[in-house]
């Protein structure tokens, strides 16, 4: 019979845990003593209390020695069990669950929490006279099997791991002192030498060890902001990461108490960082949301030709501002309006004619947190040409470079007014109903037309269409068509919350939103109209499907589920230009 054990306990965050046993036998036993396959402790379990055999395809209980249990509500000394039956013994809850695929049995077990620590005691050999062993002859035997194995030994195989030795075969292993199992990672890094991380005999395992192989991994506090606080030196690394531990892959302290334990009391701990207090998820206990944002730093306009060709004038600088979600502004220096291009009556894609949705622009980076940042050329180029002739549809402006596109506009009508075969379309052009394209034609030197007609399109560009419909553009009136007209770049942060983690692929699905429907839950686009709007939902909106205990129709999270224990050495917020 092959059965499934499941034992559950309240954590202490309140969030149910589990661990699960699998059994194989011709029979379930249940008593307090040690050979029983299921173990309860308590003065009311006999050593031998009761079993659990499968009769075909039914479930037998019986019990021994006229013991007795409870088979939901009823004292019972022998029953047919069913799924969804309850056995109730000294407190202990065993419920006969549906098996999963491979097993016979399943049993969910709420052992009782209020077991008293005599009876751990009373159901194991814990004295000597219970055993056949006389004291004095036994206490000499342990003394030198410890000295042995736990002195001679070990200092043997350090020695001869020191002297890069081979062990003889006899001589164990540094496995066989371990005291419970690596964690994966660091049983490849270390493989079966103690002393990869244990340097010194009978020395904890220090911090400088730790850092030797996780050289990118930085103090929750930095030691400049450490001497501001009251919190007193820095923990070492193994109070809170414990090796040789079931199971190996808890490794993390996952506990909210690690957190709130110290930030709870922010004013007392850190007053002079001006941290606010966090206790939990709730807008009770946590502070609302800041963005990081870039705040452009605008230089004065140049008119000299060494300014760069119009690229705003001097060094344009940006600047982290972090702001409340509600007084938060993009100063992205695009103009863009999300509504129109959500809108199925205004804007549909290219390829099929159907609407914009927003995975058209916004690409998820394999992190599944950041975006890929939007450009010209790798999202708004398939649907907006730069092109300025209708004589040429083929020929399209340099985009980023205001410069190069004064020359390219030069080039090209200086061609065009020389070359009498140069302006011909090279592909048929449809035209506006009731509309003539309008012939260009020259009344003077060809040179002198390039230039009238390459200056028209230049301010055209820059002052009625083209770049100027997404481009803040500034005219500083000079006479020359170089230095004219400067662009402001574009820049948006690459990560407005950057001491948080958000995972945008998780929340794709919400509840029964999928799609545009799930990404505009949250995030207000068809009302936006102005590339100002930042759009961020505030904490309450992450309420709504989440908080810090278990409840109904709600996803529990932890403070770790959004915010690392060690930050980054440096923080990214910045995006390329586009």
């Amino acid at each position: 019979m092959e059965a499934l054990l499941r034992e559950l306990h309240q954590g202490p965050d309140g969030i149910a845990e589990y661990r699960d046993t699998e059994i194989s036998g011709a029979e379930l036993t249940i008593g307090s003593g040690t050979d029983q396959r299921i173990q309860l402790l308590g003065t009311a379990v006999a050593p031998e209390h009761a079993v659990i055999r499968k009769s075909g395809s039914k479930l037998d209980l019986s019990c021994r020695g006229g013991k007795r249990v409870r088979v939901n509500g009823e004292e019972r000394s022998s029953a047919h069990l069913e799924i969804g039956d309850v056995i109730e013994l000294a407190g202990h809850q065993l419920t006969i669950a549906e098996p999963p695929g491979g097993f016979d049995i399943a049993i969910e077990l709420r052992p009782n929490e209020n077991i008293d620590a005599s009876e751990f005691e009373s159901a194991f050999r814990t004295d000597l006279g219970q055993t056949w062993l006389s004291k004095r002859p036994a206490a000499w035997l342990l003394v030198a099997i410890v000295l042995i194995v736990g002195v001679v030994l070990p200092i043997t195989v350090i020695v001869m791991h020191r002297a890069e030795r081979e062990l003889p075969a006899w001589v164990p292993g540094d496995e066989f002192w371990n005291s419970g199992p690596l964690s994966p990672a660091h049983q490849q890094a270390a493989g079966v030498r103690c002393d990869t991380c244990h340097k010194e005999p009978f020395v904890r395992v220090q911090d400088d060890t730790c850092m030797s192989c996780h050289k990118t991994i930085h103090d929750h506090v930095s030691p400049e902001h450490l001497a501001l606080t009251q919190l007193g030196p820095t923990q070492r690394c193994a109070t809170c990461h414990r090796e040789h531990n079931e199971p190996a892959s808890f490794l993390v302290n996952s506990s909210d108490a690690m957190c709130v334990d110290c930030h709870a009391k922010s004013n007392e701990k850190f007053a002079q960082l001006h941290v606010e207090p966090v206790s939990g998820f709730s807008a009770k206990h946590h502070p609302e949301f800041k963005a990081w944002l870039l705040k452009p730093n605008v230089p004065p306009p140049q008119t000299s030709p060494a300014s760069g060709g119009g690229q705003g004038g001097g060094e344009f600088e940006w600047k982290t501002e972090i702001a409340a979600l509600d007084k938060a502004v993009e100063q992205s220096n695009v103009k863009f309006s999300h509504n129109q291009h959500l809108d199925p009556d205004r804007v549909l894609r290219r390829g099929d004619s159907q609407p914009l949705n927003c995975a058209d622009c916004h690409r998820l980076e394999p992190d599944g947190e950041h975006f890929e940042p939007i450009t010209m050329e790798n999202r708004c180029a398939e649907c907006h040409e730069l092109t300025f002739d209708p004589g040429a549809p083929d020929r399209q402006l340099p985009h980023g470079k205001p410069r190069e596109v004064v020359l390219t506009l030069q080039d090209y009508f200086t061609r065009k007014f020389s070359d009498p075969n140069a302006g011909r379309p090279t592909r048929e052009r449809r035209r506006l109903p009731g509309r003539e394209e309008e012939e260009q034609t020259c009344t003077g030197a060809p040179f002198d037309c390039a230039m009238r007609s390459a200056h028209a399109e230049i301010e055209n560009q820059f002052t009625r269409r083209g770049c100027v419909g997404c481009h803040m553009v500034v005219d500083t009136k000079s006479d020359s068509d170089f230095d004219r007209f400067q662009v402001y770049p574009i820049r948006f942060a690459r990560d407005y919350f950057p001491a948080g983690r958000f995972d945008h692929r998780s929340h794709q699905i919400q509840g029964k939103l999928t799609g545009d429907a799930a990404c505009l839950s949250c995030h207000k686009a068809k009302e936006s109209q102005d590339s100002k709007d930042l759009m961020l939902p505030a904490m309450g909106k992450c309420e709504e499907c989440h908080g810090d205990r278990p409840a109904v129709e709600r996803v529990a999270v932890q403070c770790v589920s959004c915010h690392s224990y060690h930050p980054q050495l440096t923080v990214a917020v910045e995006a390329p230009e586009s």
